[in-house]
């Protein structure tokens, strides 16, 4: 069997040095012809690294657990989480880490068993984890590990990457005002449910008590996040008020899913209703019509929270990270179309 010692002794350094050069760890401290030699020594040799081993030796493992709570589904059927994971997984590969995805189950009130044996095995070095929702019993469990954290989304976490929700609320509301809107409906999510919707919700408050509007009068259906939720909370916004010109949905997918069905009843979006969205994904922009959307920079919070492990697993304490959020402008939002009361133009 290959050994570290083997594929030292063939490039003509230590032990120590082809450990870590082979775990990628701290190798800018070697020249470039030194690491092909113990690179080109490896594969020659067919020398495969026992991980295991080297824990043991350096006291690290090189995985981060990336901890994405099963609420409503899988982290893969959410596609700001997937984009976000994208990012933490690019920037473990180029860096020498490994990424463990976890997504543990809340059973009444209790957390997965299999989880809490995960980290009480003492697999990660330090884990990342969504905190958008109410998920304090998993916090608690982490947090007895005494495991180095970053929270993502988190109000409170001391090592804290998040998003300005309120901030993007108040943008979309605005820019829904400003086009003269004022039979104005909402699709949330149950309060209490996800701290950074509340956020958006608060947000939006701001701009309609400026002007006057009472934000608790405006028509509001909950749904969960999902695109079928939407399309449920459009069906029922307009049937119960058809006088509505414009409706926020708290997430894209949510969005989506009304505008597909809105489309279904024979509305024009946006020349009868003005539709918006919060998150950018991908698919917003490519959307029949693309949708006005807040655009949350999701492509770099995987990068952003790694370096920012890093900090903590080094024994720093890094600043929480704010986000600022921007409005991006398409097409499903126009200004408010003019009709009479009865709405004979639907």
């Amino acid at each position: 069997m290959v050994t570290i010692k083997d594929v030292a002794k063939r490039a003509s350094v230590s032990v120590s040095t082809a450990s870590r050069i082979l775990s990628r760890a701290t190798t800018e401290k070697f020249s470039e012809s030194t690491q092909v030699r113990v690179y080109r020594a490896s594969l020659e040799l067919g020398y495969r690294a026992n991980f295991a081993a080297q824990s043991l030796v350096s006291g690290e493992t090189r995985i981060i657990a990336s901890v994405f709570p099963r609420i409503y589904g899988t982290p893969f059927t959410a596609l700001a989480s997937v984009q976000i994971l994208s990012g933490i997984e690019a920037f473990c590969s180029a860096n020498g880490y490994h990424m463990l995805l976890s997504s543990p189950r809340l059973i009444d009130g209790k957390v997965d068993s299999s989880f809490v044996n995960m980290l009480a095995g003492g697999y990660p070095d330090g884990i990342i984890i969504d905190s958008h929702f109410q998920i304090d019993p998993i916090m608690e469990v982490v947090q007895q590990f005494g495991i180095p954290t970053v929270a993502l989304g988190s109000l409170s976490h001391p090592y804290r990457l998040q998003s300005d929700n309120f901030l993007g609320g108040e943008l979309v509301m605005r820019h829904i005002v400003d086009l003269g809107h004022k039979h104005i409906g909402i699709i949330g999510v149950p309060d209490g449910v996800s701290p950074a919707a509340d956020q958006r919700l608060m947000g939006m408050r701001i701009v309609t008590d400026e002007l006057g509007l009472e934000f608790d009068s405006l028509p509001r259906v909950n749904g969960n996040f999902s695109s079928d939720s939407g399309a449920s909370a459009a069906t029922e916004l307009i049937t119960t008020h058809p006088e509505l010109t414009a409706i926020l949905a708290i997430n894209d997918r949510m969005a989506m899913g009304a505008i597909l069905q809105l489309q279904a009843m024979n509305y024009l979006i946006p020349e009868q209703l003005s539709i918006t969205g919060y998150d950018d994904l991908s698919r917003a922009g490519e959307f029949n019509p693309s949708i006005t959307t807040i655009n949350q920079q999701l492509a770099s919070w995987g990068e952003l929270s790694m370096q920012m492990l890093l900090d903590v697993i080094a024994g720093q304490q890094p600043e929480p990270l704010v986000i600022q959020p921007r409005l991006i402008i398409r097409k499903s939002t126009a200004p408010c179309p003019i009709h009479d009361i009865s709405g004979a133009n639907r």
